[in-house]
């Protein structure tokens, strides 16, 4: 009688599955020492299966051994505690041991395989079994469920549909128990039909089955079927929330959240897969109102603090571009994990504040949460879209380290990096050393290329990307539409114009065609960008526009930079451009009537043209510079710099061209301004105090004028200094009295 109460005991303690459990038990078993001297071996053995059930496999073997003559089912139970708990050196062992096996037996020393993810050692031991004399005896209905969930796990369809053929010839396959994984093999590969086929064999599917088909059916895309399958059936919770997840994930957003206010009038409850499944619908769509109020929800359901749903509700904050909103609920969430910490880095990332998306990086490996693939990858392009090549270089070393430089995210992300940090060579080395390119890797280097100025080796690299059999998207074209821009090679850029719509079947954006206009407009073929933009099928935007004003200042062409300038001006009233380039267009003719006119039209519309400011980055220190600026605690020194400059550059032959000074004072003095531009204090001060080894990278908000231009080349050689100056549109790179973009810069 004891026995028996102490066996059902810790059976109780096995199926409550708290987290005491091996206090409960422990109690249990002493309590079986105090008034048991002699315990019988059944009772033994229901303690060993205690131990194995919740993975202590220490005291499983410590009672095991107290066993005075251990049978199958003892060596069972002992082999159960080591599959269980891991230890397949001691369950190998253990197994060998055993003279007579029955299929419990060989379905723990499979299932201990599996657990591991040990495919290969799983599918042998099966194979072992099957050759044994009493191999068909052994096989049993666990057997078949562990091996369909080991194919279905690790997607290999072929080990499910040998081990479907040995179902069908036991008469197997219209079990629930089995039709159910089955079923579920089928549908995670997507093979559909073949699942199809499973379900309509059973006789009264289950709700499960029902779920498993569903999933099936939306993982293919085939939203219609899995709909009506889902209009007909027994749902519960896990349907509802599958389906709500299948629509978003298909594209479906609106569809998604409706059915989550259905589902919500159904008086059904929410858990946290469906909260995480119904907040990245609100994410696509951009709907935070929306989102509020499931926040709500999460909040009524005391589920905040779950790491799932904080990082779901964390996403959706960031792609409805309510960073801060993103913040506080990432501060609250207790537990974060690397899916939280991750939501956080790209939401800085893609909201433009990449500072903060590298310190929630370094923040997040402080806290110990190691960075997969896709976290590393997204702080390196965070470092790339602010230009800081040096906690860039950082995270290349520790994608190294960590052997995550493997994974194509990161390497795209580190060829983008180098690339916007001017560092062409360093993108071109990763590329060429990339073992897999996809069509953002490809994309990537053109872009960088372009950007950089080397148009013929990014028109070269997409010619042969395309040969690679690799289809180019919209920000691969605009980076080959660009470089030939750069390179004046207008006809070539036409040509990819042409086959964006003809044979990629690319829609030109605004930004394509504000692309076209600069082709032209580089080239001083003006009267085509007009002509081009006549035919456009929307008028150009403000980049267009600015893009054509531009030319027009460079090249002196009133009429048509009046026209821009105008149609700027009607788009967006206060954008400063349309005043500032004609300004500068009427100054070069020495029209200061017209300037003035254009400043009283600024002063009243109340338009402020946007200071020139250039940076520079010295010992993890960002130092600023603008021409009117004298905060610098060095521009005693810099001024002193530019002095000797001044004079060293006139006389390797450079000639200030004061067209670019849009005030009417006399010519010393126009000559004094230009020699205070905020990228020549920054250059200035990379002088001073960046090592004669290193480049000098200066980073500007506007676009180089061109005297700017002419002075820094004429810099670059009279101090053997390498300077990669990064202005608004690209990559300036001076060396030797040269800079990479050539004359069409």
């Amino acid at each position: 009688m004891a026995s028996n109460f102490y066996s059902a005991q810790i059976k109780q303690c096995i199926e409550l599955g708290s987290r005491d459990q091996i206090r409960h038990l422990k109690t249990i078993h002493g309590h079986i020492l105090k008034t048991l001297p002699f315990p019988e071996t059944l009772l033994l053995n229901n303690i060993v299966n205690g131990y194995a059930s919740i993975r202590n496999s220490t005291y499983a073997r410590r009672v095991f051994d107290e066993i005075p003559q251990p049978n199958l089912f003892s060596w069972n139970n002992l082999l159960k505690a080591y599959s269980k708990s891991g230890r397949l050196s001691d369950m190998e062992r253990t197994f060998s041991k055993l003279t007579h096996r029955d299929g419990v037996t060989w379905n723990l020393l499979i299932s201990g395989y599996s657990e591991t993810g040990l495919v290969g050692e799983a599918v042998k031991a099966f194979n072992t079994m099957m050759m044994t004399k009493d191999g068909s005896f052994n096989l049993t209905r666990v057997t078949f469920m562990t091996m369909l969930k080991l194919s279905s796990s690790n997607g290999h369809v072929s080990l499910g549909k040998q081990i479907h053929g040995h179902i069908v010839r036991r008469g197997f396959e219209y079990y629930r128990l089995i039709g159910s994984p089955l079923l579920d093999m089928y549908a995670k590969s997507g093979l559909v039909s073949d699942a199809k086929k499973v379900f309509d064999g059973i006789e009264d599917p289950n709700t499960v089955m029902y779920n498993s088909l569903m999933g099936g059916l939306l993982a293919c895309g085939m939203i219609k079927d899995a709909q009506k399958l889902f209009q007909g059936m027994e749902k519960d919770s896990v349907s509802w929330t599958a389906m709500i997840q299948g629509l978003a994930k298909n594209g479906l957003p609106k569809e998604a959240i409706e059915l989550y206010r259905e589902m919500k009038r159904e008086g059904l409850k929410m858990d946290q897969f469906t909260f995480g499944s119904v907040l990245p619908a609100c994410g696509g769509l951009g709907d935070v109102n929306q989102g509020k109020q499931i926040h709500g929800s999460v909040i009524r359901s005391n589920l905040e603090d779950h790491v799932h749903v904080g990082s779901a509700l964390i996403d959706m904050y960031c792609k409805c571009k309510c960073i801060d909103y993103a913040r506080r609920v990432f501060d609250k969430l207790k537990k974060k994990n690397v899916v939280s910490w991750t939501a956080m880095v790209v939401g800085y990332g893609q909201t433009g504040r990449g500072e903060e998306a590298v310190r929630v990086f370094i923040d997040m490996e402080r806290s110990g949460v190691e960075p997969d693939h896709y976290t590393l990858g997204q702080a390196i392009s965070a470092c790339a879209n602010i230009a800081s090549l040096e906690e860039g270089s950082q995270f290349h070393g520790k994608g190294i380290v960590s052997g995550l430089i493997h994974y194509v995210v990161v390497s795209n992300s580190l060829v983008t990096l180098y690339g916007k940090c001017g560092n062409i060579d360093d993108s071109t080395r990763l590329f060429d050393e990339m073992s897999v390119k996809d069509e953002v890797s490809w994309t990537a280097m053109v872009s960088a290329y372009a950007q950089f100025g080397r148009a013929i080796e990014a028109i070269e690299l997409f010619d042969r990307m395309v040969k690679h059999g690799l289809k180019p998207d919209g920000v691969t074209l605009t980076g080959v539409i660009s470089a030939c821009s750069r390179a004046g090679l207008v006809e070539k850029g036409q040509r990819y114009f042409e086959l964006m719509v003809n044979e990629y079947g690319v829609v030109p954006s605004s930004g394509h065609y504000s692309c076209m206009i600069d082709l032209f407009s580089r080239s001083g073929r003006l009267e085509e960008a007009m002509s081009f933009i006549s035919e456009m099928p929307f008028p150009p935007d403000a980049i267009g526009w600015t893009t054509l004003l531009s030319a027009c200042r460079n090249k002196g062409d009133l009429e048509i930079g009046k026209h821009a300038a105008e149609s700027l001006i009607e788009l967006d009233p206060h954008h400063p451009a349309g005043y500032t380039l004609l300004s500068s267009l009427y100054a070069s003719r020495g029209e200061w009537d017209c300037v003035a006119q254009l400043r009283r039209g600024m002063r009243e519309k109340k338009v402020r043209k946007e200071p020139g400011q250039s940076w520079i980055k010295w010992k993890g220190r960002l130092h600023s510079f603008s021409a009117d600026d004298e905060s610098s605690p060095y521009l005693e020194q810099i001024y002193a710099k530019l002095e000797e400059l001044n004079q060293r550059i006139v006389d390797d032959g450079y000639k200030p061209d004061t067209s670019f000074v849009h005030h009417d004072v006399e010519e010393p003095v126009k000559i004094k301004m230009l020699n205070y531009h905020s990228e020549r204090l920054a250059i200035a001060f990379g002088l001073i105090f960046v090592p004669s080894g290193l480049p000098i990278r200066v980073g500007k908000n506007l676009r180089v004028c061109v005297d700017c231009h002419t002075a820094t080349k004429h810099i670059s050689s009279v101090t053997g200094r390498e300077i990669i100056v990064r202005d608004a549109v690209r990559f300036h790179r001076f060396k030797d009295g040269t800079c990479s973009c050539g004359d069409f810069w």
